[in-house]
């Protein structure tokens, strides 16, 4: 291969026959071989748009906590997903969404507990919310009903545990918020 004029689709492509036959791990050991020997930088892993690399490091400059960053792995929540939802910092994780989806204020009640919990998992590492923060979140995005509001948060049902002022979102629930925050973002609508 010594043709000064071979363009990079032509060596790509003879690279690509001689790694066909080749099982994964022995092509990447191959490619971050020859990578060194030229003298550059190990390749990066190659992953999907917007997917969350194994390792978490869509999320390292926020410094999330271990089990944040496990939710987010496991439900296929990406950064950009919660950046059209949350605005987030390492001071600070606030819900800036604009609406949450609803055909009723009860329906709309429980996304913004969803909602809530998951900004306590990305701040605290701990699905927490406190109930005040999200009765202003419930106003703000025009799903409180006050003559209602206890029993709409009710129907939050097993997807929430614990008394006021304080709830913990379960399993079900930190789920649930996932597939509610993927439902919200325009990268999953359809």
């Amino acid at each position: 291969m010594t043709d000064e004029t071979t363009n990079p689709a032509e060596l790509a492509l003879q690279i690509y026959n001689l790694l066909v036959t080749r099982d994964s791990d022995i092509r990447r050991r191959v490619m971050e071989s020859a990578m060194t020997l030229l003298g550059e930088t190990a390749l990066s892993a190659v992953t999907r748009p917007g997917a969350l690399p194994a390792s978490g490091e869509g999320f390292d400059d926020l410094k999330l906590g271990p089990k944040a960053t496990r939710w987010a792995q496991k439900n296929g929540v990406t950064r950009g997903m919660l950046e059209e939802l949350y605005h987030l910092t390492d001071e600070t994780m606030e819900i800036i969404a604009g609406r949450v989806p609803g055909a009723s204020k009860r329906e709309m009640t429980v996304a913004c507990y969803l909602l809530s919990g998951i900004r306590g998992l990305l701040k605290n590492d701990v699905s927490t919310l406190n109930e005040s923060e999200t009765i202003t979140v419930c106003k703000r995005l025009t799903a409180y009903d006050k003559n209602n509001h206890t029993s709409n948060r009710q129907a939050v049902a097993n997807k929430m545990s614990g008394t006021r002022p304080t709830f913990t979102l379960t399993g079900p629930g930190e789920t649930a918020a996932a597939e509610l925050i993927k439902q919200m973002t325009s990268r999953n609508a359809a």
